[in-house]
């Protein structure tokens, strides 16, 4: 193969997909990302056996064929050669030595560089998928359900169904959740869409970071379901991963029905409080204790025999005396999620499941279990 590229066009293609290449892979057939020739453009596809990302790029294409280039060789020459704007030459060798070559294809500069990578057949990555199967999808409205719920998943649990984003449809609404056993985020909304996956399926963390990446910035994309993977089309750019088999806890039995009281804060005035708190609070649940009075609530936290922090709210409050106590790191999470200038939160007891509420988002909430005081 060989073929004429923008220098700038090329970098973004590669960093799109070298994200999911582990760096533990550097000497594997997995460190390496595929490109083929078509017609006018090349493809540029990368995996780690879980997920499979492909992109594509206007080229001028002089030979069709197809290679394999180690991935972070191929970004660092691109970072650190000073190639001019104009193009960049790729000539990969078509005598089976796996070579590919690199210059300036206006030769402004006097920079050769040649890299060995592996046979592309090696690489197994996206297989053409069927325009039929493909469905719409609100990019613009599920980046943002995304975001609202993502923190919230655990990241390396023994209970694999923890470690992913949960999405499920019906014909008139989409409903995103996320729990890691301790607290949950859900949030839906009302969207006529034909999307399969009204049993739902569970998303990996990791393929999550990287939809997000396509779809925050645009406004409609394409989605399917196959076998036990999940599809997605952007722009040009494509993704296909494997999804966690099992079965996602019942999260709505988690979130109380009722609440016996309600407490409005400002959002902004209680991060600035959380922060304070955290400083003091101790290693390594960060617990934060809140006590609720008639019209006040006192916030406290800390270390024992070092450090304690109490700070007082005026607050709407008519209850009796409750103290309750929440890890600190979910309540900064937390407020990433809230859009409104305030929330709620909502309680009965200080062992019950708490509530938050964005006041401008009916659709979202979020549930904390309580920490042992």
């Amino acid at each position: 193969m060989k073929f004429h590229v923008i220098t700038s066009d090329f970098q973004k293609a590669i960093s799109s997909v070298e994200g999911i290449i582990s760096i533990r892979e550097i000497k594997s057939a997995l460190s390496n990302i595929k490109i083929e020739t078509t017609e006018d453009k090349i493809l540029l596809s990368a995996t780690d056996l879980e997920i499979s990302i492909r992109t594509s790029v206007p080229a001028k294409i002089l030979s069709e064929g197809k290679g394999s280039v180690p991935a972070k060789q191929l970004s660092n020459i691109l970072r650190l050669v000073n190639f001019p704007e104009t193009s960049v030459e790729i000539v990969g060798d078509s005598e089976g030595t796996e070579q590919t070559l690199i210059k300036d294809a206006q030769e402004k500069i006097d920079f050769k560089m040649t890299i060995n990578g592996i046979s592309s057949d090696e690489l197994k990555t996206i297989d053409k998928v069927n325009n039929d199967i493909k469905k719409e999808i609100p990019c613009f409205t599920l980046a943002n359900m995304i975001k609202k719920t993502y923190s919230f998943i655990a990241v390396e649990d023994t209970r694999y169904v923890f470690n992913g984003l949960f999405l499920k449809t019906t014909p008139e609404k989409i409903i995103v959740a996320g729990t890691d056993g301790r607290r949950l985020a859900k949030i839906e909304r009302e969207i006529q869409n034909d999307l399969p996956f009204e049993k739902g399926v569970i998303i990996p963390h990791k393929a999550i970071r990287e939809i997000l990446k396509l779809i925050e910035t645009h406004d409609s994309g394409k989605m399917s379901l196959l076998d036990n993977q999940i599809y997605l089309e952007v722009n040009g750019s494509e993704l296909l991963c494997k999804l966690i088999d099992g079965n996602y806890p019942d999260y709505e039995a988690v979130i109380p029905k009722e609440t016996k009281y309600v407490v409005r804060l400002n959002k902004e005035n209680f991060n600035v409080v959380l922060k304070q708190a955290l400083i003091a609070a101790q290693e390594p649940n960060k617990q934060i204790r809140f006590g609720f009075s008639k019209g006040n609530l006192n916030i406290n936290s800390s270390t024992p025999g070092t450090t304690e922090v109490s700070i007082n709210i005026p607050v709407e409050y008519e209850g009796e005396d409750l103290l309750i106590a929440l890890k600190g790191e979910y309540l900064t999470d937390l407020l990433k999620s809230i859009d409104d200038t305030d929330f709620d939160m909502r309680f009965s007891s200080p062992n019950a499941p708490v509530i938050f509420k964005d006041p401008s988002d009916e659709k979202f909430i979020s549930v904390m279990m309580p920490m042992k005081l």
